[in-house]
């Protein structure tokens, strides 16, 4: 038996749609009631306020959602399933999380078929405890902030608000320190306009730094060089030659420059990873292009799975900050002039021909194992927090059309790590 509380729900390999159903049916059967960590509903309808239960799990402890279960009296009556109407629950589920849901609450979603009627699914979502409370639950006009109590949902009072900002506070003093160092007003890790000397209003960041402190890096030659490896094994290039800026707490490393785009990379001593870019400036103004921001964004987590690996043996949980800075840019679905598979999708709901942004997201991410599932869940949850200030969401053929973006950089990651192995093996 697994554990849906505690196992990688999201693994249809080690955890199969089969063992999902049994385990669910246990607790069922076993009559495990609604409480601090559980909740049941029959479906996703707006009236269940699934939602609400969601940001007060956040703020209290975590919990796990199982829709297509009627319950009564915080007691399971029946696996029934639920008629999904034609829709990608997935998709649903983590739009209306996302958009209803402020800061993003990390989870998981699984949905798999009934098996007693296939026309129906079962659902589970689960929300970690979140480590950036207070979580806010929006609807409208209403704002509001919840906890977890017995198997109700209550809103907190002003000690409780009061110690949900004391547990941010202490969370994000252990990223804000990289990200100052990388971005900071006297880093060098700035873009500019193309052909000139002017920082461009146009940009998007990436940082990455180990929940551990501890296991970052030290920053030497040593450390640069093994940096410098890990670009060049994913990226199958090395940054141009000769730039390199060092101060006392940053390395700075050019990853590419032409006409159109000038893109950094930026290690700081306290084993943050920084990346930034510019959007692509052609003829006719600026374009935030999709496919552009996950490559990049790929290739930036491929780098940093590879580095702390290398460099530190880190398997742990990361928190990639991003910061994206657009005062207007046209959007556009795939590249102009290439048959991307993103040409022509309906990627956003409602679709958009412009989009502005000014501020940034943090997302959970473990580097290791990085699969395929788990990249395209990180960079949703980006990308639904981008397009959000735009009034849109991603929409359902999203993740089909990006797939082969995420397992190009799977199987890109894959090559480098035989490919460092190879040239360890051989150097000893």
């Amino acid at each position: 038996m697994g554990d849906l509380y505690f196992d990688n729900i999201e693994d249809q390999k080690t955890y199969t749609d089969e063992m999902i159903l049994r385990d669910v049916r246990a607790m069922v059967a076993a009559g495990d009631r609604e409480g601090p960590l559980l909740d049941y509903k029959a479906d996703l309808s707006e009236k269940e306020n699934w939602p609400e239960t969601m940001a007060a799990f956040a703020n209290s402890f975590g919990g796990l959602i199982i829709f297509g279960v009627e319950s009564k009296d915080d007691q399971p009556r029946q696996l029934t399933g639920f008629d999904p109407g034609g829709v990608e629950i997935k998709t649903k589920l983590a739009n209306m999380l996302l958009s209803r849901i402020r800061p993003r609450p990390d989870f998981a979603v699984r949905v798999v078929t009934f098996d007693q009627d296939p026309t129906k699914e079962v659902a589970l979502v689960r929300v970690l405890e979140g480590q950036r409370p207070p979580y806010m639950h929006s609807k409208g006009d209403a704002h509001r902030i919840y906890l977890r109590v017995s198997a109700r949902k209550t809103e907190a009072d002003y000690l409780q608000l009061a110690s949900l900002l004391e547990k941010r506070s202490r969370f994000e003093s252990q990223t804000v320190a990289s990200a100052e160092e990388l971005f900071g007003s006297g880093s060098q890790l700035q873009v500019t306009k193309p052909g000139t000397n002017q920082i461009s209003q146009e940009s998007y960041r990436f940082v990455l730094s180990p929940m551990n402190m501890g296991a970052g890096p030290r920053l030497n030659l040593e450390t640069e060089h093994l940096f410098i490896r890990c670009m060049n094994d994913v990226l199958g290039r090395s940054p141009s030659t000769g730039i390199l800026v060092r101060t006392q707490k940053t390395t700075i490393f050019r990853k590419r420059g032409d006409d159109s785009t000038e893109q950094r990379f930026g290690l700081a001593v306290k084993g943050g990873l920084g990346f930034i870019s510019p959007c692509v400036a052609v003829q006719d103004g600026v374009h935030f292009i999709p496919v552009y921001f996950c490559r990049q964004l790929l290739e930036f987590l491929s780098v940093s799975a590879l580095f702390y690996e290398k460099a530190s043996r880190f398997y742990g949980t990361c928190i990639l900050d991003v910061n994206v800075q657009i005062p207007e840019a046209k959007l556009v679905p795939g590249l102009p002039t290439s048959t991307s598979p993103l040409q022509g999708a309906d990627l956003f709901s409602p679709p958009l021909n412009l989009i502005r942004a000014n501020g940034g997201t943090q997302v959970e991410v473990a580097l290791s194992p990085m699969a395929s599932d788990h990249l395209q869940d990180y960079v949703e949850a980006v990308l639904i927090d981008i397009v959000r200030s735009s009034g849109s969401v991603l929409g359902e053929r999203f993740r089909a059309a990006t797939k082969p973006l995420f397992d190009d950089a799977v199987a890109r990651l894959a090559r480098a790590r035989r490919s460092a192995a190879c040239a360890e093996s051989a150097s000893e």
